[in-house]
């Protein structure tokens, strides 16, 4: 009778690994193609889509933007000043009052010479899906271009594309970072939960009321 508990819990452990490692797989290769360097994206493109969503990630407590984030920031703004989009959406975190990082994005955007009319903030980004069912049906954007680390970029494109947005996405940087091992398993959780949201059509906890780009 225990070998025969045991054998159901293996197989149900199995069939769940099978589950996410297919999940993981399709999300990954059906996102894969709308992926571009920084370089690709900013000389083959003639057709300006809607906008350029950056999304959020950690903010120092003196309003610096960590690495990844900079990384992801200073991307988006060469993206907008050659005119791939007119506007950029900085989205995150900003429920506290002393933790605002679509604020910080902004506000480092600006003082690199965007201006400030072309950047939207929306601090109900608090994960990935959210942003892209608020820039989708909060902000009207029927087009975009997502700016992110290859590792977030699967997730983030899939997420868009199953909101329905013309999305491509943009590698933000080639680089690693210390705790990658930390963000590479993190993602096969993130892009398992993604894929159930898109496939029952979840709406966020936070809509908000529509805002024109």
């Amino acid at each position: 009778m225990i070998r025969g508990f045991l054998k159901g819990i293996g197989a149900c452990v199995l069939a769940c690994v099978l589950v996410v490692a297919g999940v993981n797989a399709w999300v990954i290769l059906s996102s894969k193609g709308s992926m571009e360097s920084l370089d690709e994206a900013v000389y083959t493109s003639s057709d300006p889509c809607d906008c350029i969503i950056v999304l959020g990630a950690s903010v120092y407590a003196d309003g610096t933007l960590s690495p990844i984030l900079q990384s992801r920031v200073d991307a988006a703004i060469q993206l907008y000043k050659r005119g791939v989009a007119p506007v950029i959406v900085m989205s995150g975190d900003g429920r506290e009052a002393n933790y605002n990082e679509p604020s910080a994005m902004k506000e480092y955007a600006v003082s690199c010479g965007v201006s400030a009319d072309d950047v939207f903030c929306d601090p109900g980004g608090y994960n990935t899906y959210d942003t892209m069912w608020r820039v989708s049906r909060v902000f009207g954007a029927e087009s975009c271009l997502v700016v992110t680390q290859e590792y977030h970029l699967y997730r983030a494109v899939f997420d868009a594309q199953g909101v329905g947005m013309d999305a491509r996405g943009i590698v933000s940087d080639e680089g690693t970072y210390n705790d990658q091992l930390w963000y590479d398993i993190r993602e096969i959780a993130g892009r398992t939960h993604d894929f159930w949201n898109i496939a029952i059509g979840a709406v966020p906890d936070n809509p908000g009321a529509a805002i024109s780009l």
